[in-house]
């Protein structure tokens, strides 16, 4: 028994891509050994045909930007769920996803699953507020203040990219509810992206700007790699199963296809951070503002002439 843990590392069909341009520097991600390791290599090629790949490109818009990242994910896992419930699902269950942003996971799962009943809580109303399907229902609520839900509600619990910006005991809190409102023998899944400037391929401007963001997080009490000791966690939580973790590798920016292409659109957000973070950036690095947004226009530049990798992972966990 144990963790149950997979890793995919996609590559792509792409003209001048060698591997000897990776930068081979310290890249170890620290697992358990009791994890089951099963090793999957895929070939994808992508190309202009591909019908699979229907994203908007360089949006300036956050809200579009994060439904791109929704779609990435999906296509990445071939799947938006990947806990075994979708014969519950089929004849009715109930799913809550925490942190709905624009409700992008809810609205493709709702369709597809109208028998069901989704729920989505944010501590901004950024979600539909009108124009939506009759089987979700959106709530304003802070995650850290408890979920407002009744014990054993859901067949599943669904949260993503949020562990780079919380505290452990916030994790610790988090799990501990969503366990609360899940049913005996239902599923709680994450789903999260892991880049930091210890990545392979990082080069050094774009590795000085994931930097910037790791002493941000740190200066508040949060860790970029929690989303690695995550199973660990889990694992200590006597209401829950062993959990399984699937690992997908890619590589940042065009030398990865459209998929690198799409994540690289999704990191732009550094050119359109709150004013806060541009601060706090600005003074954990101590450098200007015009020296920041300078960085940050480098940076992207300096990815199309390296091979950024970076870590999407699915880990979900059933409920005893």
């Amino acid at each position: 028994m144990g963790i149950k843990y997979s890793s995919q590392k996609l590559k792509f069909k792409l003209p001048k891509l060698s591997n000897n341009n990776y930068d081979n520097n310290n890249n170890n991600k620290q697992k358990s050994n009791s994890m089951i390791m099963n090793k999957e290599e895929e070939m994808i090629l992508i190309n202009d045909e591909d019908k699979d790949l229907k994203f908007y490109f360089n949006s300036e818009n956050n809200v579009h930007r994060q439904h791109n990242h929704t779609f990435l994910k999906k296509y990445l896992f071939k799947c938006n769920i990947s806990s075994p419930v979708n014969e519950n699902l089929i004849s009715g269950g109930m799913v809550l996803d925490i942190g709905c942003g624009p409700s992008t996971f809810l609205l493709e799962v709702a369709g597809q699953y109208p028998n069901s009943k989704f729920f989505g809580i944010d501590i901004e109303p950024v979600f539909p507020q009108e124009i939506k399907p009759s089987n979700l229902e959106f709530k304003l609520a802070d995650m850290f203040q408890g979920l407002p839900f009744p014990d054993n509600t859901f067949d599943l619990v669904h949260l993503e990219t949020i562990l780079f910006s919380i505290t452990p005991a916030q994790l610790d809190f988090i799990i501990n509810e969503m366990v609360r409102v899940t049913k005996p023998s239902g599923y709680i899944e994450f789903v999260e992206t892991h880049m930091t400037c210890r990545n392979k391929g990082v080069g050094e401007k774009f590795g000085l700007l994931l930097r910037g963001f790791e002493l941000v997080a740190n200066s508040y009490g949060a860790d970029p790699d929690l989303v690695l000791t995550l199973p660990q966690l889990l694992i200590k939580n006597p209401n829950i199963e062993d959990p399984n973790v699937i690992f997908k590798e890619l590589v940042l920016g065009r030398n990865g296809g459209k998929l690198g292409v799409i994540i690289q659109d999704v990191f732009n957000w550094f050119n359109n951070s709150s004013e806060s973070f541009v601060n706090d950036a600005c003074k954990q690095l101590n450098i200007t503002k015009e020296q920041y947004f300078q960085l940050v226009k480098d940076a992207f530049k300096e990815i199309d002439s390296t091979f950024p990798e970076t870590d999407f992972i699915r880990i979900y966990a059933q409920k005893k």
